[in-house]
């Protein structure tokens, strides 16, 4: 049964649907960060404690503002980073553009930098200050690096409407990949080249993305509209293949996924529109195990990381509960 991987359930204040979720770790422990509906919030799982974290207004000084005195932060992505011992907030969402702030105080750090609305954020991997890169899929297509400073210059990518994003370091170079609804791009993040370019099947739009290993070499994974799993060589030549058939099973949209190595084992964990979460092995495509229910809604978040010293899958969407699955068992 699926509940055998079930570790923990939690409710963000008020069961609001939440879009967003990014885990850091603070003090040793993890924090995850929660967004959806005008609202940021962060809960540590140990303590099963929720916290709300209002952000100042992301266009407070911008003159047409006191025409709205209401006004709100419109975020549902977000992605978390720790730098100079403060955790710092990338965040947006489908009718506002990417600005930072620092967790703890609320205070907005960076402003939006350009009116890209965001369908998807990310914190690039690799040293150094943190820098976020954010996609557009509906309103302007693109992808954009930045970072918490003006110093960093923008670093833009030719791409059209992204809507999932994922990064890693891989042999020294920080990249993006991208899903979108002409397949998945790869980018070098520090100077936006295009590194690959792969379609997936029937023009399935790929909405969920993640880097992963196999054998020591790099490769990428695909979530996509039709419910199907992609796995890409990096390596490989351009519009290759993917390493097998695509592995299937959710009844839907793929939404969300992440990856993990689970002892030796590299495994993906998908969220659909279908309301469940599914298990891949990536070597050979298949499901590991029944899939994880009990999601009342559409789950639109899925983060892989480290508890207690064991890996889980964290999983949430419309249905405002946070749920942690064992991927050990």
């Amino acid at each position: 049964m699926s509940d055998e991987r079930l570790i923990l359930s939690s409710a963000a204040p008020g069961n609001p649907r939440i879009d967003g979720l990014a885990v850091v770790e603070v003090d040793g422990a993890p924090l995850v960060v929660c967004t959806g509906f005008y609202t940021l919030w962060s809960w540590a799982p140990l303590q099963d404690e929720w916290q709300e974290r209002p952000l100042a207004y992301a266009f407070a000084e911008d003159p047409r503002a006191a025409e709205y005195p209401d006004a709100e932060n419109d975020i549902d992505s977000v992605a978390v980073a720790v730098f100079d011992g403060r955790v710092v907030v990338a965040a947006g969402g489908d009718e506002q553009a990417a600005a930072i702030w620092d967790l703890d105080s609320g205070e907005l750090l960076r402003g939006p930098t350009d009116e890209l609305y965001v369908s998807s954020i990310a914190t690039v991997k690799g040293e150094g200050p943190p820098l976020f890169v954010a996609s557009s899929g509906s309103h302007w297509d693109g992808v954009r690096v930045w970072g918490l400073s003006g110093e960093e210059p923008l670093v833009e990518m030719d791409a059209g409407s992204i809507w999932g994003l994922a990064t890693a370091s891989v042999d020294g170079r920080s990249l993006v990949v991208g899903g979108g609804d002409e397949g998945v791009e790869v980018w070098d993040a520090a100077n936006g080249e295009q590194v690959a370019s792969f379609y997936v099947d029937g023009g399935e739009t790929a909405y969920a993305v993640a880097f992963s290993q196999l054998d020591g070499r790099p490769v990428f994974v695909a979530g996509t509209d039709s419910g199907r799993v992609y796995v890409f060589d990096l390596s490989g030549d351009e519009d290759g293949d993917p390493i097998h058939e695509p592995s299937a099973g959710h009844e839907g949209r793929i939404n969300a996924l992440d990856v993990a190595m689970v002892g030796d084992r590299a495994v993906a964990v998908t969220g659909g529109e279908d309301g469940t979460v599914r298990i891949w092995d990536l070597a050979g495509g298949r499901q590991v195990g029944p899939p994880l229910t009990g999601h009342s809604g559409s789950v639109e978040a899925v983060v892989v990381t480290t508890m207690q010293d064991r890996a889980v899958a964290l999983t949430t969407g419309r249905d405002g509960v946070v749920r942690v699955w064992d991927l050990t068992l």
